[in-house]
């Protein structure tokens, strides 16, 4: 295992950052570029030949899995395109026996995320029916406030979610969880 702990230390958080940028630009623009979807599971697929080469075609038997089935839930809508090649990709991250694990935290990421945005609809519903006469003044906007005033009508109009988000905080729940487990219990299966 020592030999492969450069290995994640690299890949990690490099994966890691993608899937923030990823998740910043379906917050900002509602769509994930192809691109980070291809490295973040490159870096996957290298991971898995260098730590498990044994288990690689378990790796893309999963991938292709999880695809199929989440490409049926975007037949029907109920989930991004772009979501389902992200999360798709990201299974290609964790051991073949893991990923269902990753998936469950990433629904729970997602269902955390629904659960705010909903809280968040409510409010301004509520905040939109009390304060229908107040005035509202102009006031010049930086790219924080923008998307975040951009943000607020997609709430208010309820619109989709960015899920890529609950993917990065399904990910980063899986990571916190291995390493902690690795480094304390001595037990490493990333």
């Amino acid at each position: 295992m020592s030999f492969l702990l450069p290995i994640y230390v690299i890949s990690w958080p490099v994966a890691f950052i993608l899937l923030g940028i990823c998740a910043s630009t379906d917050l900002k623009d509602r769509i994930i570029p192809n691109e980070l979807v291809v490295a973040i599971a490159a870096i996957g697929v290298a991971q898995a030949l260098v730590a498990r080469p044994w288990q690689v075609w378990l790796s893309l038997l999963a991938a292709a899995i999880v695809f199929c089935g989440l490409g049926i839930l975007s037949h029907y809508k109920i989930i991004g395109g772009g979501d389902t090649k992200l999360i798709s990709a990201v299974t290609f991250l964790v051991a073949p026996d893991r990923v269902g694990q990753l998936l469950i935290e990433i629904a729970l990421a997602g269902g955390l995320l629904s659960c705010l945005y909903l809280a968040a609809r409510y409010r301004l519903k509520s905040q939109s029916s009390s304060q229908s006469a107040a005035v509202e003044v102009a006031l010049p906007e930086s790219g924080l406030a923008l998307m975040i005033k951009t943000e607020r009508a997609r709430i208010a109009a309820g619109n989709s979610l960015p899920y890529a988000v609950a993917v990065l905080g399904g990910v980063s729940t899986y990571i916190a969880r291995e390493f902690f487990q690795c480094f304390y219990a001595m037990s490493c299966s990333l």
